[in-house]
C-alpha cells in the first residue's frame, strides 16, 4: 500500500518569510500594473467622457503657452479665408482648418502629441511666405476629433492621406509639403510611404522637427532623462496599443521607412534634445535614401521647441529648403 508523504513547515520564521515573499510579489505586480496604467493613460488614451477642446494642454509650460498663443494670434488674422473641414476616417469624425491664400501648394502642419490644430499655426508663417496654403488638423484623439487612442503616427497617417486627398479634390492642390513635429514627423514618414505604394505623387517635401528613430527609443531616452523606470512597462503599453488600437509601435518605426523616402526632406533637431538624442538622429538621417536630404542641429531649444529658441534662423532654414526644392 502506497503512502502519500506530506510535510509541514513548523518554523514560524520560514512561514513568515514565505508570506513576505508572496506579499512583496503581489505588491510588485500591482505597482507594475499601476505604472502601465499611468503611462497608457498619459501617453496614449483619451477618455470618451473627456471634454473635447482645443485649449493648450500644457498651461504650466511658459514656452508651450507662448507658442500656442502666438499661433492662435497668427491664425486670427486670416479668419475670413479659413474654411472648417471634416472627414470620417476609421469611423472617427475628424476636424481640420484650411487657410486658402490662393496658392497652388499646401503645407500640412502636424503638431506633436497632446496639442490641437491651433498649436500648429505657430509654424505656419514661413510656409505662407513661401506661397503655401495651410492645412492644420485635429489628429485622432486630439482637439475636437474623435478617438480614444493615439498610435505614434501609425493610424494617424491613414487619416492624413484622406486629408491630403480631400484638399486635392476640393481645392485642386497637387503639391503638398508636410511639416511634422515629433509624432507629426513620424506621421509624415508613414504617410509618404503609403502614398508612394499607391503610386500617388501628391506629397513633394517633408520637414521634420524632433523626429524619433523609433517610438521605443523615444521612451527609452525619456526614461533616462527623467531617471524614471518606465521601460519594462512600455512593453505592456505597446501591447495594449496593439490590442486596442490595432497598431504595432515596435514594428512600425520611422527608421524602417527611411528606405522609402526619396523626396526632399529636411531633418531639424536641437543639439540639446534629450529625447531625440544626436546619435539616434544621425542614424536616422544616414538611413534615409533621398538624394535631397538635409540636416540641421540647432544649438538651442528643447525637444519640439527649437523654433521658440531661434525663430529667425529656423524660418530661414525652411524658406531656403522650400526655395531649393520648389
Amino acid at each position: 500500500m502506497n503512502k502519500l508523504l506530506t510535510g509541514t513547515i513548523d518554523n514560524p520564521w520560514a512561514i513568515a518569510g514565505i508570506y513576505i515573499i508572496v506579499f512583496l510579489a503581489i505588491v510588485s505586480i500591482l505597482i507594475f500594473l499601476l505604472l502601465v496604467f499611468l503611462i497608457f493613460i498619459n501617453t496614449t488614451y483619451r477618455s470618451p467622457f473627456k471634454k473635447r477642446t482645443r485649449e493648450c494642454t500644457q498651461k504650466k509650460d511658459e514656452s508651450q503657452m507662448r507658442m500656442f498663443s502666438e499661433g492662435v494670434a497668427w491664425s486670427q488674422k486670416f479668419k475670413d479665408i479659413t474654411e472648417q473641414l471634416h472627414i470620417v476616417s476609421d469611423g472617427l469624425n475628424l476636424y481640420g482648418e484650411y487657410i486658402n491664400f490662393g496658392f497652388n501648394k499646401c503645407a500640412v502642419i502636424l503638431q506633436g502629441r497632446g496639442e490641437s490644430l491651433l498649436y500648429s499655426y505657430y509654424f505656419a508663417d514661413v510656409y505662407v511666405k513661401s506661397e503655401h496654403n495651410i492645412l492644420v488638423v485635429d489628429v485622432r484623439s486630439h482637439g475636437l476629433s474623435d478617438g480614444k487612442y493615439q498610435t505614434g503616427g501609425i493610424k494617424e497617417s491613414d487619416d492624413l492621406i484622406l486629408w491630403i486627398k480631400l484638399i486635392n479634390e476640393k481645392f485642386n492642390i497637387a503639391d503638398f509639403t508636410i511639416h511634422g513635429i515629433c509624432i507629426g514627423g513620424a506621421t509624415a514618414v508613414y504617410t509618404y510611404s503609403k502614398l508612394k505604394n499607391e503610386g500617388n505623387g501628391l506629397l513633394k517635401r517633408i520637414v521634420t522637427d524632433g523626429l524619433f528613430k523609433s517610438y521605443y527609443e523615444f521612451f527609452k531616452a525619456i526614461s533616462k532623462a527623467y531617471k524614471a523606470p518606465i521601460l519594462p512597462a512600455i512593453h505592456m503599453v505597446f501591447f495594449l496599443i496593439f490590442i486596442l488600437a490595432k497598431a504595432r509601435p515596435f514594428k512600425e518605426i520611422p527608421i524602417k521607412y527611411m528606405k522609402d523616402i526619396d523626396i526632399p526632406i529636411l531633418f531639424i533637431w536641437s543639439a540639446m534634445d534629450k529625447f531625440c538624442i544626436k546619435p539616434n538622429s544621425e542614424e536616422l538621417f544616414e538611413a534615409c535614401v533621398s538624394e535631397h536630404k538635409e540636416i540641421c542641429f540647432f544649438p538651442k531649444g528643447r525637444h519640439s521647441h527649437v523654433r521658440a529658441s531661434q525663430k529667425m534662423e529656423y524660418d530661414e532654414l525652411i524658406a531656403k529648403f522650400l526655395q531649393k526644392y520648389k
